[in-house]
């Protein structure tokens, strides 16, 4: 009898342990498999590594911090005694790893090295976690908090590489600060519902959902950049080639509407769906129906069949997480892009602006207007370095005087045609003119997608 009961104990161990490593697994090779495909296994073992000293950079304070918290503030044990104490270490070690190889990767390889980062972290914490925790507290763990930590790691990956590739200022910090903030508040609110085990457990799959979506919009954007080593050829930044990129696409977007003559096709906002993904979503709302309607027939057999789980642990797990993972499916891209690109955001806000370059003054338009500088084309004369004074016309509001210095000229000498530009960069962020650039834009776009939609076939919007 007493071998049997530790061969039981034993045998509910190994469950956990493989519990905890499944989940792991199971991010990790979807991400490898479908976005990322690292030729070099040195590279998965750095960042496999890089996690485990990040527990060990996180697990002492977290301990230390823990005991000085009162027991039952959920709120300061959840953000100020967990989740600030791992994200700090997480963003460190992955800006010390990048911070000598910046010139060797790109931002799908932080993102990937981020995600196997903490893919490792939750993967030890987990195991770390089994022996203390009972069997359905650990699978509601292991398979929310190793997402979560996953997904925070790719987004550090992202913010990373973003603020090494980009061109030095004042405020280039942001980034990782935006990442930050918003990783805390996911990690930490993640946490809060952990911690007070009531029916807000049902809330944790759209805790998951927020931090996937924002991966899978970067995971896009990683994936049409050029990489680093080519725009170092040419002596752009990151920053400087997005403003360039944006210029050309608004270029096209004039010389396509002025070449126009019949009205275009109308570009659908929707996708259509696939039959895989209906019958996918299909079976994952058929299983919790069925559940639902088995736990509110007899809700006392439920606890006696799966092992002693709670309500709130049974709702989380088999009723709120496939509806979750059903709606994941179906709606994953059912936007069309194209729409977006064509209809809404390509259109572009036309800034006209005037340079004093010493006693030259001639007016121009203003490209990617952003915190940190513009394109705009500009006259031969001009050269890197040189100091000039901007004034913006936006919307019937003037912005007069802002400083501002060419870093990089867009010149063909062999080709008289083609109009020279230049990026340039702000001296000090003209703070009212970027909000004010953002609510007349935000309006625009709003008009756009209300127009586009009331009228599909229209080719032009305000």
């Amino acid at each position: 009898m007493f071998l049997f009961l530790g061969f039981e104990e034993f045998f509910l161990t190994l469950v956990k342990f493989g519990t905890a490593v499944s989940a792991a697994g199971f991010y990790w090779f979807f991400y490898r498999n479908t976005y990322y495909h690292p030729n070099r296994v040195s590279f998965d073992l750095s960042a496999i590594f890089s996690g485990v000293l990040t527990v060990g950079l996180a697990i002492f304070p977290e301990l230390f911090i823990q005991t000085h918290l009162d027991e039952n503030s959920y709120f300061d044990r959840a953000f100020q005694g967990s989740s600030l104490l791992e994200e700090v270490p997480k963003l460190i070690v992955i800006l010390w790893y990048f911070k000598g190889l910046k010139s060797l990767y790109n931002a799908s390889d932080g993102i990937y090295f981020g995600l196997t980062l903490g893919a490792s972290f939750g993967l030890v914490e987990n195991l770390l976690y089994a022996p203390i925790l009972e069997f359905w507290p650990l699978f509601l763990r292991a398979v929310t908090s190793l997402p979560i930590h996953t997904f925070t790691g790719g987004i550090y990956g992202y913010a990373v590489m973003q603020y090494y590739h980009s061109r030095p200022s004042s405020f280039n910090f942001l980034i990782l600060f935006y990442a930050f903030a918003g990783c805390f508040l996911l990690h930490g609110t993640f946490n809060y519902i952990l911690l007070i085990d009531g029916n807000y457990v049902t809330l944790l799959p759209f805790i998951l959902a927020a931090g996937f979506l924002i991966l899978e919009y970067l995971l896009t954007v990683s994936q049409n950049m050029i990489p680093i080593e080519v725009l170092q050829s040419i002596g752009l930044f990151r920053d400087d080639y997005t403003v360039v990129s944006k210029f050309t696409r608004y270029d096209s977007w004039m010389r396509s509407s002025q070449n126009q003559i019949s009205k275009t096709a109308p570009i659908p906002l929707f996708r259509n769906l696939s039959r895989g993904k209906i019958a996918v979503s299909v079976f994952l709302i058929v299983v919790p129906t069925v559940l639902y309607l088995i736990y509110r027939m007899f809700p006392e057999r439920i606890p006696v069949l799966l092992g002693g789980i709670r309500t709130s642990e049974f709702i989380g797990l088999f009723l709120i997480y496939p509806i979750w993972l059903c709606v994941l499916t179906l709606f994953r891209g059912i936007l069309n892009p194209k729409f977006f690109r064509e209809r809404v955001l390509r259109i572009p806000l036309f800034i006209a602006v005037s340079i004093v370059q010493e006693e030259r003054e001639y007016h121009s338009l203003a490209y990617s207007l952003s915190g940190k500088g513009f394109y705009s084309p500009i006259e031969k004369t001009l050269k890197i370095g040189d100091r000039v004074y901007v004034t913006f016309y936006v919307a019937g509001k003037e912005f007069p005087n802002i400083l501002a210095i060419p870093v990089w000229l867009n010149v063909r000498e062999e080709d008289p045609e083609f109009e020279p530009g230049a990026v340039f960069i702000f001296v000090k962020p003209p703070w009212k003119l970027l909000i004010w650039r953002f609510s007349v834009r935000a309006k625009q776009q709003l008009q756009n997608l209300i127009h586009q939609i009331a009228h599909p076939g229209s080719a032009h919007s305000v």
